[in-house]
């Protein structure tokens, strides 16, 4: 039986990042996002994030920003935290995840992404996409439409 109470639709995907600036420049200036809402700095007086978010009571949101991309919203974190890791997984490691996005024109796609600085870019699959990582270690798959 169907549980009635998940009957909507996703509303957005969250990521970190260690630089919130870079991060929106990138999707921006690159990926064409647009910003829809960017909250400044945000510090909790009591233990209220690690109750809401699962973090140690005395992180840090550096910065964050909502965006848009073909209808679709992200959601881009920078956190300050005592016990925060830097950990880049591998595309097969457990945990790991990426962005998928379209375009219109695979192939120019692909020169576009190469002519970017500090863009590791891979080649096409048979399947019809390719994968880019950003500075940060980001993992963004790159379909045609």
């Amino acid at each position: 039986m169907k549980n009635v109470i998940f009957q909507g639709t996703i509303e957005h995907s969250g990521f970190v990042v260690p630089n919130i600036q870079v991060a929106i420049d990138f999707f921006t200036n690159i990926l064409g996002f647009e910003v829809l809402f960017q909250p400044g700095r945000m510090q909790a007086e009591d233990d209220s994030f690690k109750r809401y978010f699962g973090v140690h009571e005395n992180s840090v949101v550096e910065g964050a920003a909502f965006l848009q991309y073909g209808g679709r919203k992200i959601e881009l974190v920078q956190w300050s935290t005592p016990d925060q890791q830097n950990i880049q997984l591998a595309p097969n490691d457990i945990g790991a995840a990426h962005l998928a996005i379209t375009v219109t024109n695979l192939e120019e796609a692909l020169m576009y992404f190469k002519e970017q600085a500090g863009i590791k870019v891979r080649e096409i699959s048979p399947l019809g996409f390719f994968y880019i990582t950003t500075s940060w270690g980001m993992e963004i798959q790159i379909m045609k439409q």
